[in-house]
């Protein structure tokens, strides 16, 4: 039996997807949550993972594929409207495969038994927006450097970063110097202050938000 979880805030949507599931014989939905953050604090987590692109809770799609990979967990991406740019994103993140929700459920069981396998499953609209990814290319930033790139390109001072990520100000400006070396690598340097936000919005990172002072998370996360 393929145990799978889900990972989506429509409810309708899980009712009928643990319906249909039942009926496959060989899949079992055992485990949905609305947040990556309530999936991963459940007693039982499926190591495959139906992700929703866009969750109601803004969380940056990229970011939540990473976490779960990072848990060690396969993630299908599933969406209804396709975003070419994030599509692109969240299989460089690690995403085992794309689904879009206008499939039948039988491809969808295709791919969970191909990815359960050992397989990397690419469906034919996964193929399609992959071959129509026009973002300017960009560089490998470890979590904490896109962090702090992020804060810098919104503004946020360095003793500001260093102060609520627990960090020294060198710190913050040894990841800055990692940053500016990993962009100029591939042909898009940092040369002045502006160019931090104009890479934040070029490769759409801009939902990542910094700790607040008190060691909590940021409210909107």
């Amino acid at each position: 039996m393929i145990e799978i979880g889900v990972i989506d805030d429509d409810q309708m949507l899980l009712q009928g997807m643990a319906a249909w599931i039942g009926s496959t014989g060989d899949i079992r939905l055992a485990a949905t949550a609305a947040s990556v953050e309530e999936y991963l604090g459940t007693t039982h987590i499926p190591k495959i993972v139906i992700l929703d692109l866009n969750l109601g809770n803004y969380t940056d799609p990229v970011r939540n594929v990473t976490q779960l990979v990072g848990s060690g967990l396969q993630v299908i991406v599933a969406s209804v409207i396709p975003d070419r740019a994030y599509i692109a994103a969240t299989t460089e993140a690690g995403a085992a495969a794309y689904v879009t929700k206008n499939n039948n459920l039988d491809t969808l069981a295709d791919v969970i038994r191909a990815i359960h396998d050992g397989k990397t499953p690419t469906t034919p609209e996964h193929a399609f927006w992959l071959g129509r990814d026009d973002r300017p290319r960009r560089p490998k930033l470890s979590p904490r450097e896109r962090e702090i790139l992020v804060a810098v390109g919104n503004g946020t001072p360095h003793k500001a970063i260093a102060r609520q990520l627990g960090i020294t100000m060198s710190t913050v400006q040894t990841h800055l110097e990692r940053v500016r070396y990993k962009y100029a690598s591939v042909g898009r340097p940092i040369d002045h202050a502006a160019h931090y936000s104009e890479r934040v919005r070029e490769d759409n990172l801009g939902r990542e938000r910094l700790p607040e002072p008190n060691g909590n998370p940021h409210p909107d996360q």
